[in-house]
C-alpha cells in the first residue's frame, strides 16, 4: 500500500470480545498490535448494536448508545488527524451495569 502511495497500513480490529481475552481464547489488542508491528487508530468491539443497525439498513454510528458506533466515530477523527483516546472496551453498558454504577 505504501508503494501505491495511500500511506502507511494501519489496523482497525474488530468484534474485540473483553470476556474472550480476559479468558485467553482471544489475543488482547496490544497483543496483536505488538505481533503486527503496526499503527492502531481503532477497536470495534463486539456489538449486538451492529446486528440491530444492518437489519434496518441504518450505520451502526448513528446510534448514540452504541460503542460500536462511537468507535467508528473516533476512527474516523482519528483518520482526520484528531487525536483521540481509545475506548474502555471492558466497560459495560447494559442496564445492570449502570445501575451497579450508580450504586457505588
Amino acid at each position: 500500500m505504501e508503494a501505491e502511495e495511500k500511506g502507511p497500513a494501519r489496523l482497525i480490529l474488530n468484534r474485540v470480545n473483553p470476556a474472550l481475552t480476559k479468558r485467553g481464547d482471544m489475543l488482547t489488542p496490544d497483543d496483536v498490535v505488538e505481533l503486527l508491528a503496526i499503527q492502531l487508530i481503532g477497536i470495534i468491539p463486539d456489538d449486538d448494536n451492529v446486528v440491530i443497525s444492518t437489519n434496518r439498513g441504518q450505520p451502526v454510528a448513528f446510534e448514540p448508545k452504541s460503542r460500536s458506533g462511537q468507535a467508528f466515530k473516533n476512527i474516523a477523527l482519528r483518520l482526520k488527524g484528531n487525536e483521540v483516546p481509545f475506548l474502555d472496551i471492558d466497560q459495560k453498558d447494559d442496564l445492570f451495569s449502570r445501575l451497579f454504577k450508580q450504586n457505588n
